[in-house]
């Protein structure tokens, strides 16, 4: 009897109950839009849908079995049927060009009866161009065919495109059930806050780098462009060479606790000394816009902005707020 998905993170279990049912029942649309925030692990459900679709001996949850051809070859990056849409380079738009030879793919005679799977990821970097062009397969899709979107943000696709698509949207976990699971995975959650735990998966991939000698090089290069130190221009060539989902993962966090301590909490303070400093001269009200700016800049960071240029924006922007607090009577 094949087992279940090892480790499959527990938050998703009642979304896959549905889609479980769903596959053992045949009636999966053909377009399926699987959306949440970042660090919830839906490409991991994502993947998850794809292996249980492909695959020749499901388990009664329909799960993937792991063991038949098309779960070697699916894992071992080889399965014929399956056909990936992704930006040429990291942080580009992805072009009308590739979805039209992604769509000749996808009505190619598949290999297996279980026909064919098509993967785009991320959705939102469709340019306008592409996203049009996609639209007339996710309207006219061929015979056994799925089409997997991945979205960090399902406000950023075009309407047409989410209108064709059946939207699955991965939640957050509980903290407790983040760590728990967390620790199936040998990461230590102590010292983690809610946050962090409610983005298990960014947790899990800032373990896979040298993430501390990151931030520290985050922290050295925001006080030191705040006090000065360096100009704002060469702190954003070298940030701009850094994985952007990880800097502005740091920077919301580092924003938050800029905010609080400005705000007068000043309990559990992780901040480097030298921008605590910073952060009790700060002005809250001035200071808070800055702060909606940062959180609006995720949808930059897979653009076709200058990233070096919204890095620029944002440190110069950062350095117009700082305002030291009015003399108190």
């Amino acid at each position: 009897m094949p087992t279940p998905v090892p480790n499959a993170p527990g938050w998703h279990d009642a979304l896959w109950q549905h889609m479980g049912q769903a596959i053992a029942q045949d009636r999966v649309a053909h377009g399926l839009l699987i959306c949440g925030p970042p660090g919830v692990g839906k490409r991991v459900f994502a993947a998850r849908i794809v292996a249980a679709l492909l695959c020749r001996g499901r388990a009664d949850n329909g799960d993937a079995c792991g063991e038949c051809p098309a779960c070697r070859q699916l894992g071992a990056e080889t399965h014929p049927d399956v056909s990936r849409l992704v930006p040429e380079e990291t942080g580009r738009m992805i072009k009308v060009e590739q979805v039209r030879n992604f769509s000749r793919r996808l009505h190619l005679t598949p290999q297996y009866d279980s026909g064919r799977i098509g993967w785009i990821d991320p959705a939102e970097q469709l340019s306008m161009s592409a996203a049009n062009s996609l639209l007339k397969t996710l309207e006219e899709p061929p015979a056994r065919c799925h089409i997997v979107l991945m979205t960090d943000r399902v406000s950023a696709l075009m309407p047409t495109i989410r209108s064709r698509c059946q939207l699955w949207r991965v939640p957050p976990p509980a903290p407790a059930d983040a760590s728990a699971w967390l620790q199936t995975q040998d990461i230590a959650t102590e010292g983690l806050d809610d946050d962090s735990l409610r983005t298990p998966f960014a947790v899990l991939e800032r373990t896979t780098r040298d993430y501390d000698a990151l931030t520290r090089n985050w922290d050295t290069a925001l006080s030191d462009v705040i006090r000065n130190r360096e100009d704002v221009s060469s702190a954003a060539a070298r940030l701009a060479k850094d994985p952007p989902d990880l800097w502005l993962d740091w920077l919301y966090r580092r924003a938050s606790a800029l905010l609080s301590i400005a705000l007068g909490d000043t309990r559990n303070s992780f901040l480097p000394k030298p921008l605590e400093q910073i952060a009790l001269k700060l002005d809250p009200a001035v200071f808070q816009p800055w702060m909606a700016q940062v959180a609006g800049t995720a949808r930059l960071a897979h653009s076709n902005a200058d990233w070096q240029l919204v890095i620029e924006s944002l440190l110069l922007n950062l350095k117009g707020s700082l305002k030291r607090r009015p003399a108190q009577p």
